[in-house]
């Protein structure tokens, strides 16, 4: 591989691990202990330690190396906001004039509005999860703006990693599926850019609002919940 090569794919790795939890909020990452694990020079692991603090995955200080970051809720804000934007690109873009949204792409998307009623039977709330990313994604590629769904897609990796660390519970998720990919769909289906902003909007804001309020848990009882380290620096209670 090449230096840049070597530096994506220790970026993916580490990226990867910290989302599935094997490395959790506060750990440090050591420099040679990562060489060792990924088979990559020192070099590309420093790069991709820096690649990963711009993403907001890592923390680099100064003479205290790198370590992997707490989920705070500036971030959740943020990410979250922009997916709500580069969606309503997305509507706007895809409904602008019937026909733009093809059938084959109409097609992909009452597969996944179907799979989240199914799934959402499961005991585990793992496919449920994992199909309502790909239905979000689903909706940004459907437009074939590059920037749109580059941008979306990457900040999946965020979602995931907030999932994993504040360790989110659905408790309906056959009521969040019907109302907020199956009417999604419908609307899609129907041409209806009024109802499809308003079920966007509010499929995000009630994300938001759970993750939010399980960051404030955390911080309100000054103990950590699921890796999440409480900040001391931030109001408790409720949102």
């Amino acid at each position: 591989m090449t230096q840049m090569e070597s530096t994506q794919f220790a970026a993916e790795q580490i990226r990867k691990a910290i989302i599935a939890g094997h490395f959790k909020p506060g750990d440090r990452l050591v420099e040679q202990q990562l060489t060792d694990m990924l088979n990559v020079s020192r070099h590309p692991v420093r790069e991709a330690l820096r690649l990963l603090a711009r993403e907001g995955f890592v923390e680099l200080k100064r003479n205290k190396g790198a370590s992997v970051s707490a989920v705070d809720a500036d971030s959740v804000i943020e990410v979250y906001n922009i997916r709500m934007a580069l969606g309503k690109i997305a509507l706007d873009h895809l409904l602008a004039e019937p026909g733009r949204l093809v059938p084959a792409e109409l097609k992909r998307l009452e597969k996944l509005a179907e799979n989240a009623v199914k799934f959402a039977n499961l005991d585990s709330q793992a496919e449920t999860v994992r199909n309502d990313l790909e239905f979000q994604q689903a909706i940004i590629d459907a437009t074939g703006l590059q920037r749109t769904i580059r941008y979306f897609s990457e900040l999946t990796a965020d979602v995931r990693r907030f999932n994993q660390q504040l360790g989110v519970v659905y408790t309906d998720r056959k009521g969040d599926a019907e109302k907020y990919v199956v009417k999604l769909f419908k609307s899609l289906r129907d041409g209806d850019l009024r109802t499809a902003h308003e079920i966007w909007h509010a499929k995000f804001a009630k994300a938001l609002e759970r993750y939010l309020s399980l960051i404030a848990d955390s911080e309100s009882d000054g103990a950590s919940r699921d890796g999440v380290q409480a900040d001391p620096r931030r109001p408790s209670g409720r949102k």
